[in-house]
């Protein structure tokens, strides 16, 4: 080192080696400023990268938690139902888990969740009791699946994320969130189990993944695949130890970054991994390290080359300086430096070419806070003049232009052109045009520093869509459940603090499933964003309206300034929907019922007013659509009396409190009994008798129907086949029970158990069940009518009578409503209806049979208009088939003489 100074002391004194050694210095500082430049690239590059991975796996995570929680909500609200009805063994549990109101409840869970494909509901054996896509329940066992297998086996295990798998219905790829549902003993009764579709997440990430070389995947802590987009059918399901995912989750740390060999696709990948919040589930965002740093290494190569040359240039420079000397030296010195100079400039223009080709604008400045360098990209963005981009420029000159075009108030304002100090600074500027730039300072050895401007426009606008989708409805624009939910608890503690009242309105649209059902679900998605628009004009500027669910709506108003403040609300809203839709060519009408409920005075909390709201929106929809209601105290104990009836109904099947009543058909001509109708009676143990106009609405709406109408005809059936008499037998069936896929199978299977000669069995429906299905509903009669049994069309000449009805099937007779009987002798019009009907049945050859004859006169007029059979007070009141015990079981024919 010693003698390498000695002679570097020595050249300098030597005329002809001072021009090599500057040269060569120069070189040298060249290629260390360029591997400066290069490194410092490469870091920011790196950083980038990673940070916005970071940014959109934060972003997705957070996303997919809230999929996860809105279909958790749905299955807590399930086992909640179970924690109210008190069950505590298996046996209330399967009775609760398999009513046709749950089946509904699910299905209306989750038609705001297009991430859900299903929720069902398991028993302690795995067996499925209830089912949100299907009604009846098909017989399936899921015993064997992991999901059931690890919560069975664990009493501490509340939740588990299953592996994908193929969902048996529809082969999609599934992964499955089961929650326990145990006894207050801890007693193991099932599951509540939640199917997710992965292509809702694969759909999701292809409209938002930036590039190709980009995936995201969700990985279970133990490594398992679950998701990943570009999707791979050999991939999903897998466990892959050496995923940064389980690397991560190992480490105990809820994120990081790292960049390694993916070992699903083998390739060099930048990677973000966050975990979710609530799940133990990691998402991962990667994107390849070649893709990454493609525009580094396209900088670096053009820094480097130029650096390169230029060096090459001066030494060579140096080389031919040397010879020139030997020869002349003290000839043509300013000749070379002209020479030298054009050089120099030649490669600084090519220095500029890769500047100008960057994807960032960069500055940079020396320590006197001069301009020593900026590229076109700079310029481009802020429209800088050329006044301004010359070398000297001061930082404070292009400060005062620049945040002419930035948003007043921010801080990237004032530290724009400012020196970092001695660490890298980072911030994002708004432009008064709506751009957002991020900005990055960094220090530069020697004094100085580089600033950096990128454009991050739409990757912002791509953020805030995704959180504006996370609390407002994808279809109509308008908040959802969650962030409803959010904004009225918020008014709420902001109007319990100053007294003030609101009112919580539930919407639901009267007749929408016709428009879906007649025009198609794209028509009723139109239906559903002018619904959501005219709801935005019709409430105040602090009202809040949201979409629930399906065609259920909800609006919050505020400010209330009387008391008929609430009422006037409703009547808007019905107003505003009460107008004709456009649907192309044609224009529907759809209108609203209306539940409304006032704070403080129904309910202080969300949950306790939007129940209250519900419960009057059931009082308005049964009271007549287009209507509201207010909600009453009354309304809560008569739910809770209808829950527990429904309950106590429920206990009652097959006990003896149910009984059979039977009220004999006679022959209008002779006198003579021909059969005799089954009518259900309820005899409670405390309430004592309860009319069937009571209990049969309950046992509607929970699905007790079912089992209620099954133990009927079974019932009725038995005691018919007991009588020596062939007399008939007449059961109604209401519309839930020829929904029942399997009722000629049940049908046939009860004349099989009881010997009953089908052709003494005679069903009764009325003209409703050709309203929703009319194919279906033919169908299932005539495979009923096959095996023998009669079919009878009931209450004819009320609600929906058509003559397409009688049309449409060989019905074997009518039954003419009481209704026009009680006319009789009393209205013109009443008995010209009874005649017409009387008529028609002879004109189709089809007996008639008239209900609720009462007196001799209703008798002779019918006897006079040739009507075939009579029912009613006069023939015989319902009663315990004792009181007719001589009739079914006398030898020869019995005439039963028609008295008062």
């Amino acid at each position: 080192m010693r003698g390498v100074r000695s002679w570097l002391k020595a050249a300098s004194g030597r005329p002809r080696l001072t021009p090599i050694l500057s040269c060569c210095l120069a070189a040298a500082v060249i290629a260390c400023a360029a591997l400066v430049i290069v490194v410092d690239l490469h870091r920011q590059a790196t950083r980038d990268v990673t940070r916005g991975l970071t940014s959109l796996s934060a972003i997705l995570t957070d996303q997919a938690d809230r999929a996860l929680q809105a279909m958790e909500l749905a299955q807590e609200a399930v086992i909640q139902e179970f924690r109210e009805a008190h069950v505590t063994d298996t046996a209330g549990y399967a009775a609760a888990a398999t009513t046709l109101r749950l089946h509904h409840e699910l299905s209306t869970r989750i038609a705001a969740l297009p991430q859900v494909n299903a929720i069902t509901v398991l028993d302690h054996r795995g067996k499925l009791l209830n089912f949100s896509r299907y009604w009846p329940i098909p017989d399936v066992d899921l015993s064997d699946r992991d999901y059931f297998q690890a919560l069975a086996s664990d009493p501490s295990l509340q939740r588990f994320v299953s592996r994908p798998v193929r969902n048996r219905g529809d082969g999609v790829w599934t992964i499955y969130v089961a929650r326990k549902v145990s006894a207050p003993d801890g007693t193991f009764l099932g599951m509540v189990l939640g199917a997710v579709q992965l292509s809702y997440f694969q759909d999701l990430y292809s409209r938002i993944v930036p590039a190709e070389d980009y995936v995201i995947g969700v990985f279970r802590k133990d490594g398992v695949l679950l998701v990943r987009y570009p999707p791979r059918e050999d991939a999903t399901g897998n466990v892959y130890p050496s995923s940064s995912a389980t690397l991560v989750a190992a480490q105990g740390v809820p994120n990081g970054t790292m960049r390694l060999v993916s070992p699903i696709d083998g390739r060099d990948r930048f990677v973000a991994v966050q975990a979710l919040d609530n799940y133990p589930l990691m998402l991962i965002v990667s994107r390849t390290a070649e893709a990454a740093l493609a525009p580094f290494r396209q900088q670096a190569a053009a820094i480097v080359i130029n650096a390169a040359l230029l060096a090459t240039c001066l030494i060579g420079l140096a080389v031919l300086i040397m010879r020139r000397l030997r020869d002349r030296e003290h000839k043509g010195r300013a000749e070379e430096r002209l020479r030298s100079e054009q050089e120099l400039r030649r490669q600084h223009a090519a220095f500029g070419v890769a500047l100008d080709n960057m994807a960032q604008g960069l500055c940079l400045f020396d320590d006197r806070r001069d301009l020593v360098i900026m590229n076109a990209r700079f310029a481009d963005l802020y429209a800088i003049p050329d006044r301004l981009r010359a070398q000297g420029v001061t930082a404070e000159a292009i400060r005062r232009y620049v945040s002419a075009q930035i948003v007043a108030d921010q801080d990237a304002v004032t530290h724009l052109m400012e020196p970092p100090g001695d660490r890298r600074a980072w911030t994002v500027a708004e432009l008064t045009d709506g751009r957002a730039i991020d900005i990055t300072r960094a220090p530069v050895p020697g004094g100085g520093w580089v600033c950096t401007h990128e454009d991050i426009t739409e990757r912002r606008r791509a953020e805030e869509r995704m959180r504006f989708l996370a609390g407002h409805d994808a279809l109509t624009a308008l908040p959802n459940r969650r962030l409803f939910e959010e904004t009225v608890e918020r008014e709420l503690a902001a109007l319990a603090a100053t007294e003030g009242q609101a009112a919580l309105l539930c919407v639901d649209l009267d007749g929408f499933k016709q428009i879906n059902d007649v025009f198609g679900h794209p028509a009723g998605d139109t239906v559903l964003i002018e619904v959501a628009n005219r709801l935005r004009g019709g409430i105040g500027a602090r009202d809040t309206a949201a979409r629930l669910g399906g065609d259920e709506f909800a609006v919050l108003a505020t400010g209330l300034a009387s008391a008929d403040a609430p009422s006037d609300a409703a009547r808007a809203l019905i107003g505003a929907l009460t107008a004709s839709f456009d649907l192309n060519d044609a224009r529907v009408d759809v209108g609203c019922s209306v539940g409304v409920a006032v704070f403080p005075r129904d309910g202080e909390t969300y949950e306790d007013l939007l129940r209250a709201a519900d419960m009057a929106l059931y009082r308005a929809k049964s009271e007549g659509k287009g209507t509201f209601s207010h909600f009453e105290p009354a309304m809560d104990s008569a739910a809770r009396d209808r829950h527990q009836l429904a309950r106590d109904l429920q206990a009652a099947i097959g006990t003896d409190q149910l009984q059979l009543h039977y009220q004999p058909q006679v022959e209008v001509v002779t006198g003579r009994v021909t059969g005799f109708e089954a009518l259900l009676r309820w005899n409670h143990p405390v309430r004592g008798s309860i009319a069937p106009s009571q209990f049969i609405p309950v046992a509607e709406e929970t699905g007790l129907i079912l089992p209620l109408g099954e133990w009927v005809v079974r019932a009725a059936c038995r005691e018919a086949a007991g009588w020596r008499q062939p007399l008939g037998i007449a059961v109604n069936l209401s519309i839930a029970q020829f929904r029942q896929a399997n009722l000629p199978d049940f049908v046939r299977t009860v004349l099989g158990e009881t010997g009953l000669d089908p052709r003494r069995l005679e069903l009764e429906i009325t003209e409703s069940l050709f309203l929703d299905d009319t194919t279906r509903a033919r169908r299932v009669l005539q495979s009923i009518k096959k095996q023998g049994v009669r079919i009878a069309i009931d209450d004819f000449g009320t609600g929906y009578s058509s003559l397409l009805t009688l049309q449409s099937f060989a019905f074997d007779r009518l039954k003419i409503d009481r209704t026009f009987i009680g006319q009789i002798g009393i209205t013109h019009k009443g008995m010209t209806i009874v005649k017409a009907i009387i008529a028609l049945g002879q004109s189709l050859d089809m007996p008639v049979i008239a209900e609720g004859i009462e007196t001799q006169e209703q008798l002779a007029f019918l006897k006079d208009h040739r009507c075939t059979e009579i029912q009613g007070y006069l023939a015989g009141r319902p009663h315990p088939i004792d009181a007719y015990r001589d009739v079914v079981m006398a030898a020869p024919a019995v005439d039963w003489l028609l008295r008062a």
